[in-house]
């Protein structure tokens, strides 16, 4: 339990530099650098590690603790399914561009993988309620949203005006 405060600590700081590394990656580079990805699933996966269902984790038994794996295994789905409609390794890690994805899930939201990460710790965190887990939360929907927003200037340059158009049809979340 004492190294919870000391991950969620951690967790803005590695948030902070992901987001900075992508966007310099981004503008620099035009894509990102392995050192980029490795901090970007940094930025992702170390606040996962506050909720207290990472050392304690115990079986739905109340009707919240129900919804909440309900809500946890959705946004999983919903997140991989999002990220298969890349149909390349080399575009789900945003290491190539590609070409600009409109379909699947994309036809009705533009950032259903991150959509689906925040509902699947969102679900675990109604499983397994404490001020970690909305901590966690809060560090994650924060971060996500930063990156989208890195992320959508990257895919302007990249994609100009289809992608502008894709902006104005496609809601950023719901």
């Amino acid at each position: 339990m004492a190294t919870l405060p000391l991950l969620l600590t951690a967790s803005v700081p590695i948030a902070a530099f992901s987001l900075w590394k992508a966007r310099s990656d981004y503008r620099h580079r035009g894509g990102l650098t392995r050192a980029g990805l490795i901090s970007i699933c940094a930025m992702l996966f170390i606040p996962n590690l506050l909720p207290e269902y990472a050392t304690t984790y115990r079986f739905p038994t109340t009707p919240l603790d129900f919804i909440g794996v309900i809500i946890g295994l959705a946004g999983i789905a919903f997140c991989l399914a999002g990220v298969s409609a890349f149909r390349s390794a080399s575009n789900v890690f945003c290491l190539d561009a590609g070409e600009l994805t409109a379909t699947g899930l994309y036809r009705r939201n533009r950032n259903p993988q991150y959509l689906g990460w925040f509902l699947f710790v969102l679900g675990f965190a109604l499983n397994d309620w404490s001020l970690w887990c909305l901590a966690a939360l809060a560090v994650i929907a924060v971060s996500l949203h930063l990156l989208v927003l890195v992320e959508e200037e990257h895919l302007l340059r990249v994609f100009g005006e289809p992608y502008r158009e894709f902006c104005r049809r496609v809601p950023r979340y719901i």
